[in-house]
């Protein structure tokens, strides 16, 4: 499931907008203090940002957004309850201005014509995380992006690209639990045979839980959520 932020203290605002998402398979990560929006956009590799200019006025928080601005290459989309900052705005470079009375499918419908334009251009923000923290270290397992290998104290634990695929996807959409379906669109695309698609899942989880579990019989990372899916469990760092 792809991520989206919002930037706002309006919990109204929050569980509407991120109903509007749910029902086409986003999550909305809601974001009420800034020192937490750097993070939270790496972590779940957001793929577009909402700022609520109630919440963060333009001219308060005008140096906050401009930074946002010049780091994230992804669509940024202002919320407010009228046009009095669409100048300003528009011209540090913000992709979109919504204001009130809010239709809420409009910010759906505003944020996949953005996402496509930036998918044009060729860089996603998959592909910007991946280039800003080519590692991810969970314990003493170092997955590097870069060499699409994973090592244990150095020593390479032979991953197939589709487990190390599988196992970024489930941790980068983690703690969110991800079905088996969920799975197969986000590792192996349009690629698979319907038929088999809950056994291609399971096989590729146990392999994935042979190489990295200390006790595969006994996983504490990769758990299963009978009856739904599976989730990554507990804490990683991202390293440049």
């Amino acid at each position: 499931m792809q991520h989206v932020t919002l930037v706002t203290t309006n919990l109204d605002l929050a569980i509407n907008v991120s109903q509007t998402f749910n029902e086409h398979e986003f999550f909305l990560d809601t974001v009420d203090d800034l020192n937490n929006l750097d993070h939270k956009i790496s972590q779940k590799q957001s793929q577009g940002i909402f700022w609520d200019l109630q919440s963060f006025p333009l001219q308060k928080f005008q140096s906050q957004l401009v930074q946002l601005r010049a780091e994230q290459h992804l669509p940024i989309i202002l919320v407010a309850k009228n046009k009095h900052d669409l100048a300003t705005a528009f011209s540090h470079g913000f992709d979109d201005y919504i204001t009130a009375p809010f239709y809420f499918p409009e910010f759906f419908l505003r944020f996949t014509h953005h996402q496509q334009n930036y998918q044009k251009l060729g860089i996603t923000s998959a592909q910007q995380n991946e280039k800003k923290h080519p590692r991810i270290i969970i314990d003493n397992v170092v997955i590097d992006r870069q060499k699409y290998k994973a090592f244990r104290n150095h020593k390479d634990l032979g991953l197939t690209p589709k487990e190390l695929k599988l196992l970024i996807y489930l941790i980068e959409h983690s703690p969110n639990v991800l079905n088996r379906q969920q799975l197969l669109e986000g590792v192996w695309g349009d690629i698979y045979d319907i038929s088999q698609t809950s056994r291609m899942v399971d096989i590729h989880i146990s392999h994935l839980r042979d190489k990295i579990e200390v006790d595969p019989k006994n996983p504490q990372r990769i758990q299963t959520v009978r009856g739904f899916g599976y989730h990554f469990v507990g804490d990683y760092q991202k390293e440049n």
